[in-house]
Order: structure tokens, then sequence, then C-alpha cells
């Protein structure tokens, strides 16, 4: 020790302080609400329809079974008459 210097009293300082961070996980919910909207639309499809209409007509045939006959050269005559028309 030295005997020249006299005693003295310690200096103290504020104290400095040290912060250390802990971290804990806190779950918070969060909502994030969804709507769904069904929306129904009509889409007009076209859907073909064909009827089918049977009819029969007469082919103004006459028949040589109704009692009188006619000559070959009149019936021959009455077929060139009914092709040219």
């Amino acid at each position: 020790m030295n005997h020249f210097c006299p005693p003295v009293c310690p200096i103290v300082c504020d104290p400095i302080q040290v912060v250390q961070d802990y971290y804990i996980p806190q779950i918070v919910p969060v909502i994030h609400p969804i709507e769904v909207i069904k929306k129904h639309h009509c889409v007009p499809i076209p859907h073909h329809m064909y009827p089918v209409v049977i009819r029969e007509e007469e082919t103004g045939y006459v028949s040589s079974h109704n009692g009188k006959r006619k000559s070959a050269k009149k019936s021959s005559k009455s077929r060139t008459a009914s092709r040219k028309r």
C-alpha cells in the first residue's frame, strides 16, 4: 500500500441495466369468415325435335278390276298422256 495517499471512499455509479428479452408464443385467434353464395342460372340449350307425319295419298290409278275393261289402245294413250304431264 501506498502510505502517502489517504484512503478514499469508493464511488458507486448508477447501475447499468441489461435487459434480456424472452418471447413466449401466445396464440391469438384471427377469424376470416368465408361466405359461399350459390347462384343458379338458367342457360337455354336448343333441343331439336323432328316430328314425323305419315300421310297416305292415293295415286289416282284406276284398277282394271272395276268391271269394264278399256281397250288396249286407249289405255296406252292414257299412259302416254299421263307421262307428259
